[in-house]
């Protein structure tokens, strides 16, 4: 039984829309589940890793959020999580916050030793810039934020240093880390 070729040719065309159309719809809904099974995130509020992948547990994290109306250029949506080696392993879109967090170190106990390591496993995107004065290192710019340029209704701004889910009364040039230790950085207001 012979076809003309011309039958057969638009058959293949026909299926291959198909399920190029089908991959389409799909699309979503396997990235997803990729994303699912590639990054579990830990769900404890009472932990300073809620919301971290659950691999980083026991390791030590510094994160970075952007305020909604000074967005990084990069970590616009959601929270980036980047592993100790520079690979991105997901990012968590359940946070009402935007920024990136590196993770999966360990050893570290000076706290601004560990901020600069793990700060430059981003690529340069989270660079720190700081001035040393009589009180120790003062963050003044993280990922291209600069503190004195953000504005709004409020007097001022800066970079506020929390350790293990609790503000720091420490500057992070007196912070001491332990195994397990999360730094985050947000922009506080005055």
């Amino acid at each position: 039984m012979n076809q003309p070729s011309g039958s057969m040719s638009d058959k293949l065309r026909t299926a291959s829309i198909l399920v190029l159309v089908a991959l389409v719809f799909l699309a979503p809904a396997i990235r997803d589940a990729i994303s699912e099974e590639s990054a579990k995130y830990v769900n404890d509020s009472e932990s300073a890793h809620d919301g971290l992948p659950s691999e980083w547990n026991d390791e030590q994290v510094i994160c970075v959020l952007f305020p909604d109306d000074f967005p990084h250029s990069i970590y616009s949506s959601g929270v980036t999580m980047i592993d100790a080696d520079g690979s991105a392993i997901g990012v968590n879109e359940n946070y009402n916050v935007t920024g990136a967090c590196v993770g999966g170190f360990s050893g570290y106990s000076d706290g601004m030793e560990f901020m600069l390591d793990a700060t430059r496993v981003a690529g340069g995107h989270l660079a720190v810039g700081y001035e040393v004065g009589d009180w120790g290192p003062y963050v003044h710019t993280i990922g291209g934020l600069n503190d004195a340029e953000v504005t709004g209704d409020f007097s001022g701004a800066y970079w506020e240093l929390h350790h293990n889910g609790e503000m720091s009364w420490l500057g992070i040039g007196d912070v001491i880390l332990s195994e397990g230790d999360v730094i985050l950085w947000r922009i506080g207001t005055w």
